[in-house]
């Protein structure tokens, strides 16, 4: 497969793509990137339905999506388009079909654009194990073109637009039997039903890959853009992480996913699926798409956009991003701690200095981690002044720190370092821009080097950290440090986003040295979108052996949190319970949000395990492959619950199901009771 996926990995520039008009909505071309979500009523309930459907237009979803399972929803259509008429309701109408293609030609009569899931738009998944030979897969391609095509006419007829919409969690037999339960096969799914449409000249079409594990969405997208790019189509993108869950998980989980999608430039319009009314959704959303449309719109007016081709020789592609690899880094002792290698990235808090106070501060924050699990591997201290300097290495020299002690130096400080090396020498790594002094002379220069020849060994550690416009500053500093055999070093950017830690990784692809995650924000609503992006991302992409957030004078346990939250996320350390939990939409068997709620009340202590919630059976038993086990929804105040794919308990009541939940976990030895 092509590695190119997108316009660049290293500078920011939007897949230009074809416009698909939703109504007057336009979806991909010169518009922005689109927000839109997705009611939760049972569309046969004409006023719980108009009722949210004015709700999220109110909130700003420029697009509406609503569940129709049935001839009975769809049959109620047209009263929904008669009351939005009434009330001056205009935002363009989305109907969700699964396995009924009769609904969906029903419908495309009542609405501006049909999505469909070419896991079962055709197929009844039954979970088995068939051996297709090439004449038997032709066969069923031409079964679904002849189901699938009336469809595709009406559609092009009527001016209705369609989404063709992958799920990790449906993927028919016949896919999962070819290509495997896998992002390829994610892809050839949505190619099959797009060549369909193709062949009877309908183009109308936005693309999703949708999954609830954000590595799986990933390199979903990715591989699907490079197939586009190899068979020249221009589909624009819907991104969304499915079964995100919700509170700040689903909103971290969905940041990751999306976020790092819109940094490669990919995605026309996105929906971010939490397990909370939908309004809750649009404000995320929103924050996430928000960057990226003030990139593209100044691109239209500036030409920002372009890519500067001198940069382009220095940056190539070192990664392979359509599969996980970690980007290897030597392992460094830091005090007692080991970084890198095949170490887990580790988690550095960062704390204001303050004197006396600040060491009975760290020590409580360790001791309420213990419990969880959740403990900083390193402190770090930004110091301001020279009596801080000298309390804070008199703290460290007496053992008041039990974990290795990182330090900034402030600007001012830091052209002292000379005359501070005792008190320097107390710490286990020092944190070094080294912009302020290749630009000021050779001799500043090589001073500073020599210094740090002399304190970069015995445990001890220099991370040199750049800022995103003095980048390539690393390949100086690379040079210099490997002439003179300093071992122990590490490298960050200060400032910056995803594609700044590309660059820097790129820049150090022939070197073995670890990277540090460092990201920072105003406020900790910020940061949880930043680090999850950035951080996030570049975990994703296998870079980063550290974590270090901050966010203004913030408390350093919701840091800590945070950065074990984003490795929860991207599933490179589990920390506590993981849970996959849906949506909501009309299709759902029970309330979500209470169900969820007291799941977790149950089961909150359970380290490590990973626990699927789900509305329906549509996505339920696929989307939830990589659970331990399931809680889905199969009739009104029926749940059948599952190990792995297994059914193991059919039909149980609502009532007794957290219950028995708890008796499947303790029988399968995965249950503690909580302290």
């Amino acid at each position: 497969m092509s590695t190119k996926y997108n316009e660049s990995p290293f500078f920011y520039r939007r897949r230009p793509t074809r416009e698909v008009k939703v109504g007057d909505v336009g979806i991909g071309g010169k518009n922005p990137i689109r927000v839109q979500s997705m009611i939760t009523s049972n569309t046969r309930d004409t006023d719980a339905s108009i009722q949210q459907i004015m709700d999220l237009e109110r909130a700003g979803s420029e697009i509406v999506r609503l569940t129709v399972p049935s001839q009975a929803d769809a049959d109620n259509l047209p009263n929904i388009r008669k009351k939005m008429k009434e009330l001056g309701l205009k935002v363009p109408l989305v109907a969700d079909i699964h396995f009924t293609p009769q609904v969906a030609l029903k419908c495309v009569e009542w609405v501006e654009k049909v999505r469909i899931n070419p896991g079962n738009f055709a197929d009844k998944k039954k979970f088995e194990i068939i051996e297709y030979t090439d004449n038997d897969y032709h066969e069923e391609l031409e079964r679904i073109e002849e189901v699938f095509t009336p469809l595709v006419l009406r559609a092009k007829e009527l001016g209705v637009s369609m989404r063709i919409g992958t799920n990790h969690g449906s993927l028919s037999d016949r896919i999962m039997n070819r290509f495997g339960d896998t992002p390829l096969g994610m892809v050839e799914s949505a190619l099959e039903f797009i060549r369909i449409a193709e062949k009877n000249s309908y183009r109308d079409i936005v693309v999703s890959m949708k999954a609830s594990n954000p590595q799986v969405m990933i390199q979903a997208y990715r591989m699907l853009v490079a197939r586009f790019y190899e068979l020249g189509m221009d589909y624009p993108l819907h991104l969304g992480v499915t079964e995100a869950g919700d509170g700040k998980d689903g909103r971290i989980k969905s940041a990751i996913g999306i976020g790092s999608l819109l940094e490669d430039g990919l995605g026309d319009t996105v929906r971010v699926s939490l397990t909370e009314d939908a309004i809750h959704e649009i404000p995320v959303a929103k924050e996430l798409v928000r960057k990226y449309n003030d990139l593209f719109f100044a691109s239209l007016t500036t030409k920002e956009n372009s890519i500067p081709i001198e940069r382009e020789i220095i940056y190539t592609e070192f990664r392979d991003p359509y599969q996980y690899s970690r980007f290897y880094s030597k392992e460094l002792m830091i005090g007692e701690s080991k970084i890198g290698d095949s170490n887990p990235v580790r988690i550095e808090s960062c704390f204001p200095f303050f004197g006396e106070g600040t060491e009975e501060e760290v020590l409580h924050l360790i001791q309420r981690g213990a419990k969880s699990g959740r403990v900083p591997e390193l402190i770090h201290f930004q110091i301001n002044s020279e009596l801080d300097l000298l309390s804070l290495g008199t703290m460290t020299r007496r053992g008041s720190f039990p974990l290795p002690v990182s330090v900034s130096l402030s600007e001012e400080l830091l052209y002292q370092y000379d005359a501070l090396a005792e008190d320097l020498y107390r710490f286990q790594k020092w944190v070094i821009s080294p912009s302020l002094f290749l630009k000021e002379s050779e001799e500043s220069w090589d001073d500073l080097l020599q210094f740090v020849s002399r304190f970069a060994k015995d445990k001890r550690s220099v991370e040199w950290t750049f800022s995103s416009t003095h980048i390539e500053q690393a390949t100086v500093v690379l040079k210099e440090c490997k002439k003179r055999k300093i071992e122990n070093i590490l490298f960050s950017v200060s400032d910056g986003d995803l594609l700044s830690l590309r660059k820097l990784a790129c820049l150090l692809q022939e070197s073995d040295y670890p990277i540090v995650l460092n990201v920072s924000a105003k406020n900790k609503d910020q940061l949880m979108y930043d680090a999850s992006i950035k951080a996030g991302g570049s975990l994703l992409d296998g870079i980063g052996d550290v974590i270090r957030l901050s966010f203004g004078d913030g408390e350093a346990e919701e840091c800590l949190h945070l950065s074990f939250d984003i490795l929860q996320a991207t599933r490179l350390r589990l920390t506590k319970t993981e849970y996959i939990s849906c949506p909501s939409c009309g299709r759902t068997m029970f309330d979500l949000q209470s169900t969820t709620a007291k799941i977790k009340e149950k089961t909150g202590h359970l380290k490590g395990v990973k626990i699927a919630v789900m509305g329906c059976i549509v996505n339920g038993p696929g989307e939830m492959a990589d659970a331990d086990f399931g809680y889905v929804g199969a009739g009104v105040g029926k749940v059948h619950l599952y190990k792995g794919k297994e059914i193991v308990k059919k039909g149980v009541s609502e009532t007794e199901a957290p219950d028995l939940l708890i008796e499947l976990i303790r029988e399968n030895g995965m249950w503690n009771d909580p302290e």
